[in-house]
């Protein structure tokens, strides 16, 4: 396997022109490479703007400034079209959706979150993972916020595994 190094593309702008002369360089047209990137290379690579913007989702149509449904609304619709000036599409798609892998990182993360939001905070549980993860402040634990290593030493714990009940284990 060979190695591409790239001297004036090691510290490229985030920007539409920078990505495309990048895929250019890589002959991303020619192989039909798989792309698999942080959520932020994602956005850019299938042309969404930038920031706080209010569709910033690639593949449904969450309104991330409708707050009375965000918590509770758990299907959403999917994007249908990429288009430029269609619910915060800034321009073309430089890489086709079907190409795009989402990060298992990412996914882990997620998941991670979501659970330790839906534990009892007062239940056994969670008060084992206060102790498992002592080096972790509070505001991270009651936000779920884990690092990989943290995650597959939880998923390998036998204790965590009984003491967790209901939803939890469901869950």
């Amino acid at each position: 396997m060979g190695m591409c190094y790239l001297p004036s593309l090691l510290r490229i702008k985030e920007s539409d022109d920078s990505m495309k002369q990048l895929l250019q360089t890589v002959k991303n047209d020619t192989y039909k490479w798989n792309i698999c990137a942080d959520l932020k290379v994602i956005a850019l690579l299938l042309g969404l703007q930038f920031g706080y913007t209010k569709c910033p989702c690639f593949l449904c149509e969450w309104d991330s400034r409708d707050n009375a449904p965000r918590y509770v609304k758990r299907i959403w619709l999917a994007r249908k079209i990429l288009e430029p000036g269609h619910k915060n599409v800034k321009y073309h798609s430089l890489v086709e959706s079907s190409r795009i892998l989402l990060p298992p990182l990412h996914i882990k993360l997620g998941l991670m979150k979501n659970f330790v939001n839906a534990m009892d905070r007062n239940g056994t549980a969670f008060l084992y993972l206060l102790q498992k993860f002592p080096l972790l402040s509070d505001a991270k634990m009651r936000e779920g916020v884990f690092t990989g290593p943290d995650i597959r030493s939880l998923l390998r714990d036998e204790v965590f595994e009984r003491i967790i009940t209901g939803d939890e284990h469901r869950a």
